[in-house]
Order: structure tokens, then sequence, then C-alpha cells
């Protein structure tokens, strides 16, 4: 059984349908009732609540505030505990807290964590997470829990988006340009699928949203580290003159106020890059997020600028306040998100 209506219905439904294409399977959303008693509490409820007991149960959740969260821990809760469901998969298009993750930070709550580790002890067997923030950290956390987790790569559905972009720039003048570690991953795995190379710099924040390339940092280490994790196939270069007369693709796994993402595009643009596109995955998008994208005077820090539509804009509010009459390019992440659960189902399938 499946359940959802909770964040991003439009999008949940786009999966669901494209899962069932890949699978020949019939599975249709089970209606869930959204309701407050008039004291405001929570009255939300699952409709054929009679036939969870011993069925294997998806809930679709796109937990982007408070309210959201709450009605995916009572659906969870619910469907284990209360109707006997024989498992929960929690398919998160967005995952909360997926940045407070540094275990070595003691000043600050391992938010992810505990989130990880609450899901699971209120009766959640699995997860499907799209492009993490860390993902050596999310999936540490899921293996200290026994949760089972499955991660979804959007990087095929984004080549395919800007093929057309590439071609009309001309492959030879494209470069994926990765501004720190965290981000070589991606960076590289866009690469592979245009056929082009990455260049690669550690960089260091230097007040608000401002950045530096790090000082005195090793460039052989740096590249050895790079290739130790993720081989050598693509080439990936420090060299900063090399993105002279070029068109940089960054990659980033969220846009929050765009504040860095300009900065790092300004850096760009001051060794003569001679432009620079953004691609996103998760439309975080806070407050202010557009006055830095794109600027009173005109001067865009951006040829182009990619989302996914894998969660609403900004904070669960009107669609047509976070829209900006088309300067975006939406890209439909839903297949990626698809070709996951269809990996879910399998295993199911497999365990039953």
């Amino acid at each position: 059984m499946v359940y959802g209506g909770i964040g991003n219905h439009a999008f949940d439904q786009s999966v669901l349908e494209i899962a069932n294409n890949l699978t020949g399977l019939s599975l249709k959303f089970t209606h869930v009732w959204h309701q407050r008693f008039p004291d405001g509490e929570s009255a939300f409820g699952l409709e054929k609540f009679q036939q969870i007991p011993d069925k294997d149960i998806i809930i679709f959740s796109c937990p982007i505030n408070d309210k959201l969260e709450n009605e995916l821990e009572d659906m969870i809760t619910a469907c284990k505990w209360q109707y006997g469901a024989k498992s929960v998969t929690v398919v998160l298009t967005f995952l909360r807290y997926r940045r407070q993750d540094h275990e070595e930070k003691q000043q600050e709550i391992t938010r992810l964590r505990w989130f990880i580790f609450k899901l699971k002890n209120i009766g959640a067997d699995r997860i499907v997470v799209t492009e993490t923030h860390s993902l050596k950290n999310t999936r540490k956390f899921c293996e200290d829990c026994e949760m089972k987790l499955f991660v979804c790569d959007p990087t095929p559905q984004f080549a395919e988006a800007i093929k057309g972009t590439i071609s009309s720039s001309g492959l030879e003048k494209v470069r994926i340009y990765s501004p720190d570690y965290g981000s070589v991953g991606r960076a590289i795995t866009l690469a592979k699928l245009i056929g082009t190379t990455v260049v690669a710099t550690p960089k260091e924040r230097l007040f608000g949203d401002d950045i530096s390339i790090s000082s005195g940092f090793n460039e052989q280490e740096f590249i050895s580290r790079i290739h130790a994790e993720y081989g050598s196939e693509v080439s990936v270069s420090c060299n900063l003159a090399e993105i002279a007369g070029k068109q940089l693709w960054m990659r980033e796994d969220e846009i929050s106020t765009g504040g860095t993402s300009v900065s790092t595009s300004r850096l760009l643009r001051d060794h003569k890059a001679s432009g620079v596109h953004l691609i996103a995955t998760h439309a975080v998008c806070t407050p202010g997020w557009k006055m830095k994208l794109f600027p009173d005077n005109g001067r865009q820090p951006f040829n182009s600028i990619w989302f996914g539509n894998i969660r609403p804009r900004g904070d669960g509010g009107s669609s047509y306040e976070e829209s900006t009459g088309g300067r975006i390019n939406e890209v439909d992440l839903s297949p990626a998100v698809a070709g996951t659960l269809v990996e879910v189902l399998q295993q199911i399938s497999a365990e039953s």
C-alpha cells in the first residue's frame, strides 16, 4: 500500500506512475484525510487502515517544515505499531537536517543522526533519499541504527536536460567546476556523462557568503585524494588558468540563499570564465534567494540556472510566489526517484 499527500504530491504521483510503467504494477495512492480538531490539533488519518496489517507500506514525504515532519512521524508510527504493517519504507524526496551531520562539531546538535534514529525507532525500515549533502555521513548514521538506505542519483536527468546548452557552447569549451572537495563526486559524475573534465579547488569561507581558494593547499595531495576516492577516469585539474574562455558548470546539491554560489561565480569570472551555469538538485530557497541570483543591477551571476523539482521552493508557500517568470529551468527528477523506488520494490519482493 502507498500513502502520500504530504509536501509534494504532484511529484510523488509522477514517481509512482513511472515506477508502475517500469514494473508492470498498478500501485495507487491510498487517500490521506487532512483534518484538524477545532483546537488546532492534528486529526488527519489513513484511509483503508484495515488493510494495513502485514502489508509493506510505502510513504512519500517531503518534510520541509515541522508540520510535514510531524505528519510523517504520525503516519510511520500508526502504520507500524497501531495497524501492524509488515514493513514501512519512506521515500524522502527531501532529507531534512542533511547539513547537521558533523559529529566533530560538538557545539552543534547532530540532528541528521537523531532524525534517522527517530525514523527507525518509530517504525521505518527503509528510507529513500536523493543526493544527500554527505553520503558518507548519511550512510554511517543509517548503518549505526540498521536503517536500510537507498540513494537516488539525479545526475543523468540533469545531463539530459542541459545537453542542448552544452552543444551550443561546444563541448571543447565546457568544464565542470567543483568549489570544494565535497562537491567533487557530483562534478565527476556529471563530467562522465557529458564527456568533459573537472576543475576542482578547495574553498575557504572568508566572511558570510564570500569565499576564496584555500591558501597554501597542496595541489598534488588534493588531486591524489580525489583519485583515491573517485578513480582517475575523469581528468581533474586545480589550475584556474585553464578556465579562461570556458563555460563553467557548477553542480550543487542544493541552493539556499544563493550567496555562496554567486560568490563562486564572481571568482570564476575573475579568472576569465566566459560563462558560468548553476545546477542545484534541492531548491531550498531561503528568503532573499532571488535577490542574490537575480540582482537589480542587471549583472547576472549565471548564464543559466537549473533546479530540480524534487521539493517545492521555499518553506511550503505559494509556488507562484517562489517562481521567477521562467528564468530558471526546472528539471523533472521523478524518473530518477522512480528508478530507485523500483530497487526498493524488488528488495521487498525478494524478502517476501
